[in-house]
Order: C-alpha cells, then structure tokens, then sequence
C-alpha cells in the first residue's frame, strides 16, 4: 500500500513579501490613482459647471417671465413712459438670450416655448410657427409638449393652413389623450375640418367633445357649433 505523502499548507505571505509586491507594482498603481483622482476632479468640475450653467439660466428665466408679464406703464430711466409691447421684446431678448447660451438647461427648453408664444401675441405666426416646431424637434419628450404641439396648430390656423392645423390638432389629441388640455386640441382639429368644408368630420369631432366633456363650456360650445352646422 503507496504512503500517502504529508500536505504542507502554504504559509501567508509576510509583510516584508506585501512590501515588496506593492514596490514593484507602484507604478502601475499609481497610474490608476492618478486617473481615478483625474476622474473624480473631472466630475466634481463638471457638475460645479452644470450646476452654475443652470442656476444662471433659471435666473435669466425667472427675469424673463417677469418682464413678459409687466403691464405696460412706468419704466425707470425713460420719463415714467414705456411704449406698447416694448416689454415683450425685452422679454423676447432674455428668451433668446437663454436658448443661446444655455441650450442644455432646463430653462432654454421653456425659453423656446416662450418664444413662440410672444410671437404668436405680437401676430408673428410663422416666427411662432418655427419656434413651437424647434421645440417639438428640440424636445420630444418635454413637459410642454402638448403645449407647443397646440401653439403650432393654432399658428398654422392663423396662416389659413388648415390641412396642416388639421393634422397638427389630430396629433396632439391623439399623443395626449389623458391631458386635461386635449379638448384643446379636439377643438382645434373641429375648427379646421369645418374650414376644410369637412363638415360630417368635425360634426363627429365636436360630438365627441360634447360626450367626454359633459357640462364643461367646451362641450357647450360644441354643442352650439352642431346646431349651426345642422341648420
């Protein structure tokens, strides 16, 4: 019968052994600290950066919207006179101002929405038009998307363009049909099919406002709409 040979375990390796493994391998080592530590700085760097960009940004905004909504009147600095609509090109400068320079916060993403709405109030509709279709493009996931998709309607109903309005309102309703705002579009996509002498169309469309929205003005406004048309 063969002896069986006796088992050594092998024994730890003793600090001196740590020592010098770690010796031979400091550079390497320290080639990782130092892009680890490069990293880390470059992290720390870019958010400081983001950060700044944004809380900038959201200034600029906030300032923005208050000059948008100033009632004409007295202005500092210019005899206690200000001329019509001489704040909302102000406000449009600040707008512009944040989509230029700060395109990827959160605030040019409500600068280019405001955008379009100042143009639309001054009567520009093809500004506006461009404006709500840069921010469609520009953000198709954005919180304001109904909105702008509704701006860009109503500015194509302003041009007479009611093929395209049309679409544009079917879009939205169809998108967002879980919005409160939806009946907007549903209103919308009516006017414009009764413009394209598409009667029977939006005599269903306005139907279908006075059956969801049941004693809301809109279907009251509907309803009165297919008393006209059937008469």
């Amino acid at each position: 019968m063969a002896r069986r040979r006796p088992s050594f375990k092998p024994l730890p390796p003793s600090a001196r052994d740590l020592a010098g493994r770690l010796y031979d391998a400091r550079v390497p080592l320290g080639v990782a600290l130092l892009a680890l530590l490069v990293l880390g700085l470059g992290w720390w760097a870019y958010r400081t950066w983001h950060t700044g960009q944004e809380s900038a940004a959201q200034f600029l905004l906030t300032r923005a919207l208050v000059v948008r909504d100033r009632s004409p009147g007295a202005e500092e600095g210019e005899e206690g006179k200000e001329e019509p609509g001489k704040h909302l090109e102000k406000a449009l400068e600040l707008f512009r101002q944040i989509r230029d320079e700060y395109p990827s916060s959160r605030a040019a993403e409500q600068a280019v929405l405001q955008i379009g709405n100042i143009h639309y109030e001054r009567g520009e509709y093809q500004e506006a038009l461009e404006a709500y279709q840069a921010y469609l493009e520009e953000y198709p996931k954005g919180e304001s998307g109904l909105l702008a998709g509704l701006g860009k309607g109503y500015a194509l109903e302003s041009q007479k363009r009611y093929d395209a309005a049309a679409a544009t309102f079917r879009a939205m309703a169809d998108r967002y049909e879980a919005s409160f705002l939806t009946v907007e579009a549903l209103m919308g996509l009516g006017r414009s099919l009764i413009q394209l002498d598409q009667r029977t169309e939006g005599k269903a469309v306005y139907r279908r406002i006075i059956e969801e929205y049941s004693g809301t003005r809109w279907a009251n406004h509907a309803r009165s709409q297919v008393a006209s048309l059937e008469r």
